[in-house]
């Protein structure tokens, strides 16, 4: 690997519209970089202009790179990136609501055109149906205590057979791509049974799968997989001594091969993100492979740069008004208010005042925590529903865990991100209790709507990244 990167060069994507009107003069385009460890992923943004012409440039090299693109409101869709792609969309021939993915009007071309043609109409192959299945999967895994080792294998294998037999379904059509497809899927669900099994050991049966398993991708699925691995062996046994994070790292070498654990070790980069100056440097003495351990050097760069631009946001904060929510803080340049909440007389009053304060909006309400790498990876679409959806009556309320935190990490995630919204940093003890009152057990992240009916629903969203403008309003009640 680290050979293959040494020769290679930064890989171009053209956007081409075509049959643009005049009276368009520019059009956004929005593209979100999925990377391994620190940050997970990285959005940027650039303007086409009239000539209809846009290109991006990615420099990370990494292989098989995939990226989300946003084309105006033309083409929302997933690509991945190799040796080079050609995005060309048609307008005269494009649906009036603009294509999802892929449809009348797309096309992909270059080197890597088949590839995300065929992944792209994969996306919609049966979606809702695997959608479903994946999701019991991903139900399942979180009540491993329900049931005995053996009964658990028959169930989860079972369900991980229907989406094969779901993918087998499309790849009949596809043969050449098949090793793609099932790869992504392999570590879509080989991920979810690492997070099942946090604070606990694996079944053999399933560890086996897990440890054999080779992501091809740079992928959300793939980069999560590699994170939920490191989050295993960090928690599979817990050090209580100072130097946690050093027994941590000589465990993950002894569960995986040095490769594996070495890519794993590249997501404490964000778990550690706030202990940069003590941590990054121990990271990167144990990473023994070359281009994972340039990605943890360049990343100790970046974090110093980093922290100076976040304390000059943060010094650019105004003062917040008194509210019945929570001691206010301060409210930062991009609409973020924050708040913290160390003691509550009642749950129920609490609950009562923020849809006082918000009257007339649905809430969506995010139980997160600074430490959790699922939390962090999912905060950005977050942000996107927000800031695509203003005109719609929602107010999003970030409800931080002060387990394991501190304000000022909570303060620095915030602004590091620039995520809008309403901001609590909470007392653990209490928000154990409203998670409880709102019937929102389970890990982090958990969310739960008030919708505009006042209905209480802890189930609507499982992820945010799930959601687009239409699921929103349903799952708001609007």
């Amino acid at each position: 690997m680290s050979s293959f990167l040494g020769a290679r060069r930064p890989v171009k994507v053209t956007i081409q519209l075509e049959n643009l009107p005049d009276t368009v003069k520019n059009v956004a385009i929005k593209y979100t970089l999925v990377q391994l460890g620190n940050g997970f992923q990285i959005s940027k943004q650039l303007a086409l202009g009239q000539s209809g012409h846009a290109e991006i440039m990615l420099n990370q090299l990494i292989p098989f790179q995939q990226v989300w693109l946003s084309v105006g409101e033309y083409l929302y869709g997933s690509i991945f990136v190799n040796s080079g792609l050609t995005v060309k969309i048609d307008l005269k021939k494009l649906p009036k609501d603009g294509v999802y993915m892929i449809g009348d009007g797309v096309s992909y071309s270059g080197e890597d055109g088949m590839l995300n043609t065929v992944m792209n109409k994969n996306i919609l192959f049966k979606k809702k149906e695997r959608e479903k299945i994946v999701k019991s999967f991903d139900m399942l895994c979180h009540e491993t205590k329900k049931y005995s080792e053996a009964v658990l294998i028959f169930k989860i294998d079972s369900i991980r057979k229907r989406v094969e037999q779901v993918d087998d379904e499309f790849i009949a059509g596809y043969p050449e791509y098949g090793w793609a497809i099932r790869n992504e899927t392999a570590s879509e669900l080989n991920g979810l049974l690492c997070l099942a099994y946090w604070n606990g050991i694996m079944p053999d049966h399933f560890f086996k799968q897990v440890n054999n398993h080779k992501p091809f991708f740079t992928s959300n699925n793939s980069a999560l997989f590699y994170s939920y691995l490191n989050t295993y062996a960090r928690l599979y046994k817990k050090a209580k001594n100072a130097d946690w994070l050093e027994s941590a790292l000589v465990l993950s070498d002894s569960l995986y091969t040095q490769q594996k654990s070495d890519i794993a070790k590249l997501f404490y980069l964000e778990s550690e993100r706030d202990r940069y100056l003590k941590s990054y440097p121990i990271i990167i003495n144990s990473i023994k492979t070359d281009w994972c351990k340039k990605i943890a050097v360049d990343e100790l760069e970046k974090a110093i740069t980093n922290k100076k631009r976040i304390d000059s946001l943060l010094a650019l904060s105004k003062k917040l008004e008194r509210a019945n929510i929570g001691t206010p803080l301060l409210q930062l340049p991009f609409n973020a208010n924050l708040y913290q909440l160390d003691k509550l007389t009642s749950i129920d009053d609490f609950i009562l005042n923020l849809r006082s304060k918000f009257a007339n909006k649905a809430l969506i309400i995010d139980f997160w925590a600074t430490w959790c790498i699922p939390c962090l990876s999912d905060l950005p679409y977050s942000k996107t529903l927000h800031e695509e959806n203003k005109e719609l009556p929602i107010e999003y309320i970030y409800l931080c865990t002060s387990n394991n935190s501190s304000v000022e990490a909570w303060k620095s995630r915030i602004a590091d991100l620039l995520i809008p919204g309403t901001h609590l940093f909470v007392d653990e003890k209490i928000v154990s209790a409203l998670r409880t009152a709102l019937n929102a057990e389970g890990g982090f992240p958990t969310y739960v709507v008030i919708d505009a009916n006042g209905k209480v629903n802890s189930k609507s969203i499982l992820r945010m990244q799930m959601l687009d403008k239409a699921s929103l309003k349903k799952v708001a009640g609007l």
